[in-house]
């Protein structure tokens, strides 16, 4: 009996031991090593559309000027310290005076919900090399080194997640213009006497572990000016995966000049893109020039410059990050707000037609934009018609009812002839910066592709933006390889386009591309009006390095539309190549 008690106490003892430390393994609830698939990641984001950027630390309190010196509008003044070359040893003096006491969490996660933000982003490390956080693995932080003695961003991640927002970090792991190993600084350091990966080991990657365990689950990390090399890049990918499977890596994680490693793609600093992007991507902008609050900067992006911003990144597919910079005191200037709170009011209004939905199926809407979501198209008009009729070209489905977002009792009468649908609208605009009407269609979006004409330069231009893709084919954005289209790896993969030709003629073929060493000696071929020619590609050097390739002629003995279409011959184990454009040349009729 006795022993029978003893078998009772330890085993309750060890269920005791096991749920504390059981407790202590999950109080982020995060399953560590769990196997998420980049889709199941991306999920949320695909939704979301609309995140807050903010940019925050000591540079805030220098507010753009050091010693009479000011950092010029139109640069970054969180890059203060580099830009005016301020010494190590007196930047941390600077960060030693940071005390953001009226800095309220609460009020930060309110300012981004109610401008109809579903996920924030903040600078825990930016390239000052100064943590926003109370870090462990140096004490070159806002809780040990300053006289605020509070860690914002844990007070942050509770807000968020009482809001109902993605709580994200930002950090700069390559840059650190603090530590004598990392890159950047070469005015208080020697370049030649730097060891990059002890800077990575002793600060960068610890730094990550504690980012990604001490804080609750994180929609995703923002990382950002690349890395030399795409096995360190791999790395800080791989401590992610590991500490929080379903925490997404953005594209800036490896090195910008080869392929992406993250989960989606960051356009370039305030970037737009021109036509559709068929991988995940998301636009970084802020709300004037500079990223960090400087006090000289006033040039705001007014409500309906946000509301159209947003609207244009959605309909071509991606999410908009738009960026503020508080003050060194912890405020937000009172300008950010009125915008972002403005902006908010059309959200809450129009948010059905933003949060959810996909790109738009129209290559060109000369009154605005248009966002999809199953079997309704959201119109989005910027320019009113002053005839009192709206005009939507090229769509092939049966339109089931018309009305006007805010009020869905608005039916709007409509005609459909063939592929025009003209809609019946109101005088004036009932929003006078974007007015969304609805339309009910009868199936997925069906639409006419665009069709690319002869310029007068003799020249039909094919590229990425009037390109359609199929089979793993997808069009892409890199830092250094722009907008192209790649992906493909056998017969199914393909490129097209709709074209016309204005009179008969014969027209020089020239495609332009990069492709790898390795790439090299394998066969595509270029189909148009029933004439084949087969190439192989040729080596161009380094990933994103194009050159241009004539590879033979087509005869078109009428004027009408005709479609081309590129793809490999047979399938391989890599990209054919980096595909950029296509060029039909007419011949001129005194050529030899």
């Amino acid at each position: 009996m006795k022993r029978f008690f003893c078998f009772i106490i330890v085993g309750l003892l060890t269920v005791f031991l096991l749920s504390v430390f059981s407790c202590g393994k999950s109080k982020n609830n995060i399953k560590n090593g769990e196997q998420i698939s980049k889709e199941e990641r991306l999920e949320w984001f695909r939704k979301a559309k609309f995140g807050l950027f903010i940019h925050w630390g000591p540079y805030s309190n220098l507010a753009g000027e050091w010693n009479g010196k000011q950092v010029p509008v139109g640069q970054n003044a969180e890059w203060i310290m580099q830009k005016l070359k301020i010494p190590v040893g007196e930047y941390r003096e600077l960060a030693a005076q940071f005390n953001p006491v009226l800095f309220d969490a609460e009020e930060w996660v309110s300012l981004a919900k109610n401008a109809g933000m579903k996920y924030l982003v903040i600078t825990a490390k930016h390239h000052d090399g100064f943590a926003m956080y109370h870090s462990t693995v140096s004490d070159y932080n806002i809780v040990d080194a300053t006289p605020f003695k509070r860690d914002p961003m844990s007070e942050l991640a509770t807000a968020a997640q009482k809001a109902g927002i993605r709580f994200c970090f930002y950090y700069s792991h390559r840059e650190d213009w603090d530590h004598p190993d990392a890159y950047g600084n070469d005015w208080d350091y020697d370049e030649s006497q730097k060891d990059f990966e002890r800077y990575l080991n002793e600060k960068s990657k610890p730094q990550l572990r504690e980012l990604l365990t001490n804080y609750g689950p994180l929609g995703l990390i923002w990382f950002d000016r690349g890395m030399y090399t795409q096995e360190q890049g791999r790395e800080f990918v791989s401590i992610v995966r590991e500490l929080q499977p379903r925490c997404l890596v953005n594209g800036r994680v490896g090195n910008y000049d080869k392929e992406l490693l993250g989960d989606y793609q960051d356009l370039n600093d305030n970037g737009m893109p021109t036509g559709g992007i068929e991988e995940y991507w998301e636009t970084p902008q802020t709300l004037n020039h500079t990223w960090g609050y400087s006090r000289f900067d006033n040039n705001w992006k007014s409500p309906e410059e946000v509301i159209r911003r947003l609207v244009e990144i959605v309909s071509k597919g991606g999410n908009y990050l738009l960026n503020i910079g508080p003050k060194g005191d912890g405020t937000i200037p009172a300008v950010s707000v009125d915008i972002l709170n403005k902006a908010g009011e059309w959200m809450r209004q129009n948010g059905e037609s933003i949060y959810g939905t996909t790109a738009s199926p129209f290559y060109d809407l000369p009154w605005g934009r248009c966002t999809v979501k199953d079997e309704k198209l959201y119109l989005h008009v910027f320019n009113w018609p002053s005839t009192g009729r709206l005009t939507v070209k090229g769509l092939n489905n049966r339109v089931k009812q018309a009305y006007l977002l805010i009020d869905d009792n608005t039916q709007l009468k409509f005609t459909q002839t063939l592929n025009t649908l003209t809609i019946d609208v109101p005088p004036k605009p009932v929003d006078p910066v974007n007015t969304v009407i609805v339309l009910d269609i009868d199936g997925k979006p069906d639409v006419q592709p665009p069709v690319v004409k002869e310029d007068p330069y003799n020249t039909i231009n094919m590229d990425f933006e009037t390109a359609a893709t199929g089979g793993k084919a997808v069009k892409r954005f890199n830092r250094k390889g722009t907008f192209h289209i790649s992906k493909w790896t056998g017969p199914d993969d393909t490129i097209t386009w709709h074209f016309a030709v204005a009179s008969p003629g014969t027209f020089n073929v020239l495609i332009t591309y990069a492709a790898r060493d390795e790439w090299r000696d394998k066969e595509y071929i270029i189909s148009a009006a029933g004439q084949n020619l087969t190439a192989r590609t040729e080596s161009t050097g380094d990933w994103y390095d194009y050159k241009i390739f004539n590879i033979g002629k087509f005869q078109f003995d009428k004027p009408g539309q005709y479609t081309l279409t590129v793809r490999p011959k047979t399938g391989m184990d890599h990209y054919l190549m980096y595909f950029k454009e296509i060029r039909l040349v007419r011949e001129s009729e005194n050529s030899i």
